[in-house]
């Protein structure tokens, strides 16, 4: 029998729709290379992982393939590291609906350095939690458990939408249907929107099943993150948390996955490749055959319509178990008079609290001491360079820092514009109201949780786990203080604009707004009665009005009839393609030559092409962004010639063109 030689066809984390052949060499151990194997393959001067797709053989002494030089394979990765089962066809799922090269996807499936040793554990600080021990449940959440069950009994795929008020029990809910996957030798996916929610949940869900959980996300190490990923695969792991990079983890035989607050836009990932992480784990479910619950106070409305037409089961969780919501009430900011951004409704509720030696959470979503800082002489911002956006102004250090391109500068000695030589800061943020809050109650202990005091490792926990354990009296933050969290002592919440947002020029602005009102007002109100203080400059606003009232259902009833009147999703999907150059000229046109291509080969009459357009954000990052809209329902191979047409354009001119399927943002 003659010599022969194997060839690999390997999927690279490159943006081209094809595949890559080395050589297998000759001396590799058995078993032979298969696909679903993760191999290090040599792409120009550096070293790429990439997963085996196919396998085949050749003449022993080939040297070339359709006129390229063969190279060998550096490395094969363990068995752990395979992706096989129900995570390749969902990475095939991804690659189609998506429209990506395979490869794109593969870094998504196994964490950075694979095989790197993980350094000891360093302690951290235990998270104290006060769940109640053997919790009778509700009948609802009786009812949810009973549905996960009947699934994991028939090992059948299914879908719950849990829809609960704010402290309603539906962690339990989790926790319980969790349990029902381990006691039939199964395992269980956790999912959470954002590291910060980590801390507590991983405390909760480690007090109730032990050393056979772990929390995988992109703030461990590289060693870390391979050591949960190996022992999932061994079987060593029967409860993997975290946020999106959660979903891809190897658990055996997934029998349960939760999404908690299924509605965040947070488990929308922008960057390349993109995808959403509900409807992924929606499709890892699937395909293992497990099910889903898929939780929030204030769910997707589209979410909401697949409960509606039956494609979800849905409960609803309408009360408290222990204590009752908040009280809302809206202070009216037209015409009065704040101090520091606090109104005198909101101050004395604050004294109070302090008073009875409760805690309090005042939430702001706007980093920096102030938003702006502008000349006293012309009135124009000191802008950044490189974006379309104003400079907000930080005190530590002291900067005027771009919040989208991470540009920093001094604070000018004279204007840009009109050379006029002093500034006055505009609009409050997050630093300066821990300054005011200072100055007001001296003797307050005050906590920030915002990006900015968040940055070092750590730090999330460390913030969280201190305010939980009564080491401060007044938690002030973005809305990173707003989903999820379980804190016993607050008894007060205060909004500091609840309005902030509804002007935005996006058709889920409206829904964004409603949802984070009533998260953040959810925190307060636990374990006692508690008060929500909504400062708003319009007060009679539908939105203000419902979210004070807790109430999803009027909500959600005025809303999807607006959005059915428009085409915008949940009534039609829509798809985003972006165009970004440096030149203002080279963007323009391509986004018109593009308009005009998807116009002639998009015919469905169910398709609508709008723009193109300037973005909302014109230009970023010293790029200038265009946009176009698809409205309705695409194939597959729709979406597959759109990606090639973008590919090709870009080679052909300076534009870069991406393309963003169910967009949750139109910015």
């Amino acid at each position: 029998m003659a010599a022969v030689a194997t060839l690999a066809e390997v999927a690279l984390p490159v943006p081209l729709d094809q595949t890559f052949t080395y050589r297998v060499p000759d001396d590799w151990p058995a078993p032979p290379v298969r696909p679903g194997d993760l191999v290090s393959a040599p792409l120009g001067r550096r070293n790429v992982t990439g997963l085996v797709v196919g396998v085949r053989e050749a003449a022993a002494d080939v040297t070339e393939v359709d006129g390229h030089r063969l190279r060998p394979l550096r490395a094969r990765f363990p068995a752990a590291y395979r992706v096989e089962g129900d995570r390749r066809r969902l990475l095939d799922w991804m690659a189609g609906y998506y429209a990506l090269p395979p490869g794109e996807l593969v870094p998504l499936f196994h964490p950075p350095a694979p095989g790197t040793k993980a350094r000891p554990r360093r302690a951290v600080a235990a998270y104290p939690i006060t769940d109640a021990v053997d919790v009778r449940l509700t009948p609802d959440q009786g009812r949810a458990v009973d549905w996960a069950v009947e699934r994991l009994e028939a090992r059948s795929f299914g879908a719950l939408l849990l829809r609960g008020v704010t402290g309603s029990g539906k962690t339990e809910v989790y926790l319980r249907v969790i349990a029902e996957a381990l006691a039939r030798g199964r395992s269980a996916l956790y999912l959470l929107p954002e590291i910060a929610l980590t801390p507590q949940t991983e405390a909760r869900v480690a007090a109730r099943f032990g050393d056979r959980v772990a929390t995988v996300h992109s703030g461990l190490s590289a060693g870390e993150r391979c050591r949960v990923h190996e022992a999932a695969a061994a079987g060593e792991l029967s409860v993997v948390l975290g946020p999106r990079s959660a979903l891809f983890t190897p658990l055996r035989d997934l029998g349960a996955v939760i999404v908690d607050e299924e509605h965040d836009a947070s488990y929308k990932q922008e960057e390349k490749p993109r995808y959403h992480a509900r409807h992924a784990a929606l499709v890892r479910a699937r395909e293992a055959g497990a099910c889903v619950v898929l939780g929030s106070a204030t769910p997707d409305l589209e979410s909401v319509r697949n409960a509606i037409d039956g494609r979800y089961r849905e409960i609803l969780l309408a009360d408290r178990p222990v204590g009752e919501m908040p009280t809302v009430e809206i202070v009216d900011m037209r015409g009065g008079q704040a101090s520091d951004g606090f109104s005198d409704a909101l101050l004395t509720r604050l004294e109070t609290s302090l008073a009875r030696g409760r805690q309090a959470i005042l939430y702001y979503n706007r980093r920096g001491f102030a938003r702006v800082l502008q000349c006293t002489a012309c009135g124009v911002p000191v802008a950044c360079p490189h974006c379309d956006i104003a400079l907000t102004v930080h005190l530590r250090p002291r900067q005027l820092l771009c919040h989208y391109c991470g540009f920093a500068r001094r604070e000018p000695d004279t204007c840009p514009d009109c050379g006029g030589p002093s500034f006055l800061p505009g609009g409050s943020g997050t630093e300066r109201l821990e300054l005011a809050l200072a100055a007001h109650f001296p003797d307050a202990r005050v906590l920030r949780l915002d990006q900015d005091t968040t940055r070092a490792r750590g730090s999330q926990r460390r913030i969280l786990t201190e305010f939980a354990g009564r080491g401060a009296d007044i938690l002030v933050g973005t809305q990173m203080v707003a989903k999820g969290h379980h804190f016993a002592g607050v008894d007060l919440v205060g909004v500091l604009a609840a309005d902030d947002g509804l002007t935005l020029p996006d058709f889920r602005a409206h829904e964004r707004v409603f949802q984070l009102l009533t998260q953040v007002a959810g925190r307060a109100g636990r374990e006692s009665p508690g008060v929500v203080l909504f400062q708003t400059w319009q007060p009679d606003h539908p939105v203000i009005q419902a979210a004070s009232r807790h109430d999803f259902a009027a909500f959600a009833a005025a809303e999807l009839p607006q959005r059915e009147a428009a085409g915008y999703p949940p009534a039609r999907r829509m798809l985003r393609v972006g165009l970004a150059a440096r030149r203002p000229a080279d963007v323009q046109e391509a986004a018109h030559r593009f308009a005009g291509l998807m116009r002639a080969h998009l015919l469905p009459p169910d398709l609508e092409v709008l723009g193109p357009a300037p973005a909302v954000f014109a230009r970023l990052q010293n790029r200038v962004r265009w946009q176009l809209l698809v409205k309705g329902t695409m194939s597959n191979g729709q979406r597959a010639w759109l990606a090639d047409r973008g590919r090709r354009l870009a080679t052909e001119t300076a534009v870069d063109v991406t393309l963003d399927v169910d967009p949750v943002g139109l910015y």
